[in-house]
């Protein structure tokens, strides 16, 4: 399987869900949420190549997330605090094909998991819920073999990923282990 159909939750306080049409209308709201998150050296302790102060790079980078779904790339979810209506973080899904085209991953057949979540809703377990639930929509789509990198001294993505089934294979390069989801 190479195509994701669009994962959309709702648990009341935090909604996932890929760009939307009615996004377009707050599309600034969503730069200046995305920035914040990017711009944030703590934000992005474990994922400093997307550090970024740059408006017209986050811009690019939101059309960029409707390219790769349209070419069955990646499909990326933002994850939004629907009484706020602000974007929080992101869950980027990166196909086998986008993983084969866009990677440096020699790893076959694999579907990959990819997120980060702002500092100011850390520590209440909401990665982990949202993760759970976005891998429990993909195993209902068929999809079965997921996997995720994380650096070796993120604590609390290596707690998020086990917590979520994830299981760790193997070092995968200097700083990055690999892990596979395994179905409880």
């Amino acid at each position: 399987m190479n195509k994701l159909h669009p994962i959309n939750l709702d648990n009341g306080t935090i909604q996932i869900h890929p760009l939307r049409l009615s996004d377009i209308e707050k599309q600034e709201q969503i730069i200046d949420n995305y920035l914040e998150i990017l711009s944030d050296s703590e934000n992005t302790q474990y994922i400093p190549e997307k550090r970024t102060n740059d408006r017209e790079q986050v811009s690019m980078n939101l059309f960029g997330i409707t390219y790769r779904y349209g070419q069955e790339l990646g499909y990326t979810h933002l994850i939004t605090l629907k009484e706020e209506n602000e974007v929080v973080g992101q869950i980027n899904i990166i196909s086998p094909k986008g993983v084969k085209i866009e990677t440096k991953y020699e790893i076959e057949d694999s579907w990959f998991i990819e997120y980060f979540l702002n500092k100011k809703v850390w520590g209440y377990g909401i990665m982990s819920e949202i993760l759970r639930a976005v891998i429990s929509e993909m195993v209902d789509q068929g999809i079965k073999n997921i996997s995720a990198l994380c650096m070796s001294e993120n604590t609390a993505s290596i707690r998020t990923l086990e917590k979520s089934g994830f299981i760790k294979l193997r070092k995968f390069d200097l700083k990055q282990d690999l892990y596979k989801f395994q179905n409880l």
